[in-house]
């Protein structure tokens, strides 16, 4: 990017070459695997050093390590394990022997000459703070043994007590995280390193719900990467590692059943297998799983939509003002289907690996909407049915022959988003719904204009809508890294260089037909319909005119008994009058079939409007090191390559309308636009441990984040009016981060781990959505000018003559966003005390989040010039305010609790979140929108019956606590606090309970 860093990049290519060449010297390898003595379970992030010098290795997930370049002689290997006991054991390198091995089995030892029996929740604990310590980078660990013990729904479950995670729901159940703060499309997902596939139509996100826990060895997730990562993790990246086989046939079969209290279902149901062995003389490791689910996820949804536009005619004052509900009961039940196998085949120093994993995600939801307003009273039925997939396959190869070590792996992973037939049916009345006028709905509460609101049952159907979409992602790919140790005197470590090349193929496309306009239907509509559906139709028609006065259907000849008349919404709201869906159905077919054929028409500007197809191409390459210096220091500088090429295929149009029928677009073109961005990313790490019990780890990186596709994928369109037009940006450019990161780390076998963190990000070009006034005029020249309108949106001059619409689009910020705050965490066990105490594990972490965003509001400014004539000319004038990043929380706390006694264990996980900024508004502060405070308590319980037999018992949500958004906050304000006057959301979606067994042979 630019000739220092060109120059930074080659100077490391020249020492990474110099001492791949010469930096070597020469000697035998020690190598072997730390295990647990009694349990025969790798220990990950074991210490092994050489006695008397600063040589040494941290054991992997698999228990092993390797010590490179040692000279013939006779050494003493010093092996420690935090809760363990440490050894010391002879090794005798040998004159002419390639490698020496040595397998070492340690043994639990709560407290030095304490001798206890280890329990599950100890043992998960305890590697996971081994292996967080012995690292020299910044990361969080969820170990198998937690994960095996006391399993999680989903993957997303289990990372979500982690420090700095927040957890995103859907139905109450985890989707996704943000990590510190930062939304989704801020991090990668990687399986294995590979990375997983986007789901989503317009974001750059995946949905860990899709994973199973049950095939996971461990989750990763760093906050800090290295070069030999991929750099668009401005937030960070989780790595979800999968399980290699034990020896010996194992079976475990987990099922369960279970209640959703919000509409008090019991029918949700879970079935987990997997078998595993090993074959051909312990060589080959199978691991094969299955797993099928289905759980009621069904939510309560309130929405109040409220203004700070007006002013309160008693105060004088700008203050909200009530606009309107939007009550939104969702009936959702979500299933999973998918299975996987993992291969591994061990080779001399090394393994062959191979694994293919699929997962279905079905959603079936039905929805009924009910939104009065200050303008109008509408209403709908909607019916989804939508299918995510995702399959994930690679192939690869590592071994380390002491002199050097390699990988190599070779990937190809697609998702699949297929929704055949969504329905929605529309129902509207025009003018207020409410009893009283807009003056009077200042300071009120959601209770209180609840109690205004106008029922009435004869809004009419006003259109039908069949929605398909289809969503098909691509990625396959190459990868491979070589590492060369060295050892130089006092400094040792390695040097390691690798590349990655990665093709992306994706195409949206979305198609809605059926019919608007039947609040007031033509006559050919509604003969047509009456022939096919017969005389009980054309009856509710004619008591739609005679009885009621209205043309079309009104809502109250199709309505339905409500079965949960009462409940909705605690009891606060309802839904007004609920129209039969079968019977909406009948209509629909009837719409579809001779003769209304003609009448189903293809709307045509929904089917175009986000319809895109394209390639992404991305090559990267790296160098690094990482330098052991003297006995307490340790250095890793990098820098890292990073070119990507997309080409994407979209459209331009203008909207046509005629009455109540879409017309074939105007103006219609194919728009294609192709973008190149090259990054050069210099990183450095320093890891500096004084004392064995002390870590102090500092990091500085630079990552990126690449636009959304509907963010830059070329949609260009305006409506009939000429009065608003949305535009991607093909002109957007990555935003790029520079981030500080400094942990302080204290570990002990009767403390535990105790850290403390600090970070800084100034993330440059962050992507925001505005709006611009699009004006066209002549300047006191006579020149055409044109202004709101960015390069990169390909809007055409000719929509802007005689006409001044706003435009929405993306750009690049200006302004640096800035995000900080600081974490703890402690992890600790009670081991050392008396009695059923001793079963006792504790994990409490606390995150403060605070970030700064600049947010642009364009306003045109009209100027008319003296002059015969006069001449008027047109400005924009940018106003800003800053506020902070959507996704940022201020507060998140999170504690667990876990009991072992004998073949019982518990584990009580509690969470608190607050002053999550959800939305802000660039204008008016008071619109902001902002996550409540927000706590939860989750119960998992578990007892051992015999051998391999288990009991267990979930309990989610246990405090039955909704989520909630609030408006009305003006944090601009010195006195501001959080208060919960203004409600602008509320999610309820209940307690859930699921019991099972589990048997493992």
């Amino acid at each position: 990017m630019c000739a220092r860093k060109r120059l930074t990049l080659k100077r490391w290519l020249a020492l990474g070459m110099w001492l791949l060449l010469v930096g070597v010297v020469h000697g035998q390898v020690i190598r072997g695997t730390v295990t647990d003595r009694d349990t025969g379970d790798p220990l990950p992030g074991a210490n092994v050093v050489i006695k008397g010098t600063v040589r040494g290795s941290a054991t992997d997930v698999d228990g092993r390590f390797v010590i490179p370049n040692v000279a013939p002689g006779q050494y003493t290997l010093v092996i420690s394990y935090l809760g363990y006991r440490t050894e010391e054991v002879p090794v005798t390198v040998a004159e002419g022997a390639s490698e020496v091995e040595v397998n070492i089995q340690l043994v639990w030892e709560g407290i030095v000459g304490q001798e206890v029996v280890i329990t599950a929740q100890v043992a998960g604990q305890l590697a996971a703070i081994n292996e967080q310590f012995s690292d020299v980078v910044v990361k969080n660990v969820v170990s198998r043994d937690r994960i095996l013990e006391l399993p999680d729904n989903n993957a997303a479950e289990s990372i979500g007590r982690l420090p700095g995670v927040v957890i995103l729901r859907s139905g109450g159940e985890a989707t996704n995280v943000a990590i510190r703060g930062l939304l989704p499309k801020y991090n990668t997902v990687t399986v294995n390193g590979v990375r997983l596939p986007d789901t989503d139509p317009s974001n750059r996100q995946v949905d860990l719900s899709l994973i199973s826990s049950n095939i996971l060895d461990g989750i990763e997730v760093r906050k800090a990467i290295t070069p030999d990562m991929d750099a668009d993790a401005v937030g960070g990246n989780i790595d979800l590692r999968l399980r290699s086989a034990p020896s010996g046939w194992h079976f475990d079969v987990l099922a369960t059943g279970g209640y959703a209290g919000l509409q008090q279902y019991l029918g949700n149901y879970k079935l987990v297998g997997t078998a595993s062995n090993r074959f051909l003389g312990e060589r080959l490791g199978v691991i094969a799983t299955f797993n099928a689910d289905r759980y009621n996820r069904s939510a309560d949804k309130l929405g109040i939509n409220w203004t700070a536009d007006d002013i309160n005619p008693l105060t004088g004052q700008r203050e909200p003002r009530f606009n309107s509900f939007n009550l939104r009961e969702e009936t959702v039940f979500r299933g999973r289907l998918g299975g996987s196998l993992l291969l591994d085949y061990n080779i001399p120093n090394g393994r062959l690996q191979g694994n293919i994993f699929y997962n279905e995600l079905r959603d079936d939801v039905f929805v009924r909407r009910y939104a009065p307003s200050v303008g109008s009273l509408d209403a709908s039925v909607e019916d989804y049915d939508t299918r995510t997939a995702i399959l994930t396959s690679g192939l690869g190869i590592e071994q380390d022959r002491g002199s050097f070590k390699y990988d190599a792996q070779a990937f190809y992973t697609i998702s699949r988003r297929r929704s055949p037939h969504n329905y929605i049916w529309e129902f509207g009345r025009d003018g207020t719904a409410l009893s009283v006028g807009r003056a009077e709905l200042f300071g009120l509460s959601p209770d209180s204009v609840w109690s205004l609101v106008r029922h009435d049952s004869t809004m009419q159907l006003t259109s039908i809508w069949v929605d398909s979409e289809r969503l098909d992602e691509d990625q396959y790919g190459i990868q491979a890294n070589f590492q060369r140790p060295f050892h130089f005197g006092w400094i040792s470590g390695y040097v390691k260089l690798g590349g990655k090349l990665r093709w992306l193929s994706r195409t949206f496309d979305r198609e809605r037909n059926g019919r608007q306009g039947l609040r007031y239907p033509s006559d050919t509509v509604e003969q047509c319909l009456l022939e096919t559906l017969g005389p009980e139709w054309e009856e509710r028609y004619q008591i739609a005119d005679s009885v009621y006065g209205v043309p079309g259907l009104p809502i109250a000849l199709i309505q339905k008994n409500y079965k949960r008349e009462g409940e909705f919404g605690e009891g606060q709201f309802g839904l007004g009058p609920i129209a039969d869906e079968d019977l909406l159905m009948e209509l629909t077919r009837a719409l579809q079939a001779p003769p209304c054929q003609a009448e189903y028409q293809n709307n045509t500007i929904e089917s175009l409007g986000r319809d895109y197809d394209g390639i992404e191409r991305y090559q990267a390459a790296y160098v690094m090191a990482q330098l052991k210096i003297g006995p307490y220091v340790t250095l890793i500088p990098g820098i890292r390559y990073e070119r990507d090429y997309s080409r994407y295929t979209g459209q331009r149009f203008r909207e046509v309308t005629s009455g109540f029928v879409y017309a074939p677009p105007a103006d219609l073109s194919e728009l294609e636009v192709e973008r190149e961005n090259i990054f050069w990313l210099p990183m450095v790490h320093l890891d500096v441990r004084p004392v064995d019990w002390l870590a102090v780890k500092l990091a500085r990186t630079e990552t990126i984040s690449r636009p959304n596709y509907y963010q830059y994928a070329p949609i260009t369109s305006i409506n009939t009016w000429r009065s608003f037009i949305w535009a991607a940006n093909s002109k957007l450019r990555p935003s790029h981060a520079t981030n500080y990161d400094a942990t302080l780390q204290l570990a002990s076998s009767r403390f535990g781990l105790f850290g403390i963190s600090a970070f800084y990000k100034r993330i440059d070009d962050l992507l925001i959505e505005v709006e611009f006034p699009a004006q066209l005029f002549r300047d006191v020249n006579g020149d055409t000018v044109v202004i709101g309108v960015p390069e990169g949106t390909n809007v055409p001059r000719a929509w802007l003559e005689g006409a001044s619409p706003q435009l929405q689009t993306t750009v690049n910020n200006d302004e640096p966003a800035k995000y900080w705050g600081y974490e703890l965490e402690w992890q600790t066990n009670f081991s050392y005390l008396p009695g059923v105490l001793k079963g006792l594990v504790l994990s409490l972490n606390y995150t403060r989040g605070f970030s700064e965003t600049t947010y642009h509001y364009y306003r045109k400014e009209r100027q008319i010039l003296p002059g015969r004539p006069p001449r008027t000319i047109y400005s924009i004038i940018d106003t800003t305010r800053t506020g902070r990043m959507p996704g940022q929380a201020a507060h998140v706390f999170n504690m667990t609790i876990g009991f072992d006694y004998r073949g019982f264990s518990a584990r009580l996980s509690y969470l608190y979140q607050s002053d999550i900024a959800s939305w802000v508004n660039p204008r008016e502060p008071l619109n902001d929108v902002f996550v409540g405070p927000y706590s939860r308590f989750d119960l998992s319980v578990r007892q051992k019956i015999g051998t391999g037999m288990e009991l267990y018992a979930n309990f989610n949500n246990l405090n039955n606590r909704p989520d909630e958004q609030y408006t009305g906050q003006n944090t601009q304000d010195p006195d501001y606090s959080f208060t919960r006057r203004y409600l602008a959301y509320k999610e309820l979606y209940g307690y859930t309970i699921d019991v099972g067994f589990r048997y493992r042979f």
